[in-house]
């Protein structure tokens, strides 16, 4: 299966590996348990499951197989390789997500002092207000410019982060996630490939969360939706992983 050229039967087999092979249906339980674990103990749960998908991709990756749902075993292993796959993600998304919030939180900030200063006007009209709105104003513009460069930040990180968690799990070693100079050359030969991949990806994802606000429509099967979110979240994230996976393993090809 390649992205660069995508056909239907390669997206065919990336989006329903998960439910083919030996007891699939019990690996797909048990990672989307551990999911849900993650919504009341935050983290831990979701390092093995971080874990599982560095499995799939090393299949992919270093046995050059198609992607397969490997059994739950060794979970020494999985809480290992999840920490560093987990760790390697947030030191790239850092950037971006500092920018964001930063960028909302100074938003949120001055558009509350224009708040205020509205309203100390309503009581004591003074020539301060001009002066404070404009400050606010201007803040809240570059609020919005800083956070609305987070989110292209976001963006470009997204794209760049499949090569180097494939070079990481393909070296092994948690420091060749930031050995750009190998790397690099492989987004160059396949950056289409890595683009459909994240597309892929992505809208999976919004595909089926979009089916599962179908759950919001009764009473009773809204009380399903967190059990919902974590089969998605599991399902989502292991196709996701296994076609960066390909992505990458085209691109070094």
């Amino acid at each position: 299966m390649t992205i660069s050229t995508v056909s239907f039967e390669g997206v065919k087999r990336a989006v329903f590996f998960p439910f083919r092979g030996e007891n699939w249906g019990l690996k797909i339980l048990i990672g989307s348990a551990l999911t849900f674990g993650s919504f009341i103990i935050p983290i831990i749960p979701a390092l093995p499951v971080f874990g599982y998908f560095g499995q799939i991709m090393k299949g992919v990756i270093v046995k050059e197989e198609d992607p397969e749902m490997p059994a739950w075993n060794d979970w020494g292993t999985l809480f290992l390789d999840g920490l560093k796959l987990f760790g390697a993600m947030i030191i790239y998304l850092l950037p971006a997500l500092i920018l964001t919030i930063g960028g909302y939180a100074l938003f949120m900030v001055l558009d509350l002092w224009l708040g205020l200063s509205a309203a100390t006007l309503a009581q004591n009209s003074g020539s301060a207000f001009p002066l404070a709105m404009i400050a606010s104003i201007v803040g809240m513009v570059i609020g919005m410019a800083v956070m609305m460069l987070g989110i292209a930040l976001a963006v470009v990180t997204i794209i760049i982060l499949p090569p180097a968690l494939g070079n990481m799990l393909a070296e092994g070693k948690f420091e060749a996630a930031f050995h750009f100079r190998e790397w690099w050359p492989v987004l160059k030969s396949n950056l289409g490939g890595f683009i459909v991949a994240v597309m892929l990806a992505m809208g999976l994802f919004y595909l089926m969360y979009m089916l599962a606000i179908v759950l919001y429509a009764t009473i009773i099967l809204c009380f399903l939706l967190p059990f919902a979110f974590a089969f998605i979240l599991f399902i989502s994230g292991a196709t996701g992983f296994s076609v960066y996976a390909v992505a990458y393993r085209d691109g070094i090809r």
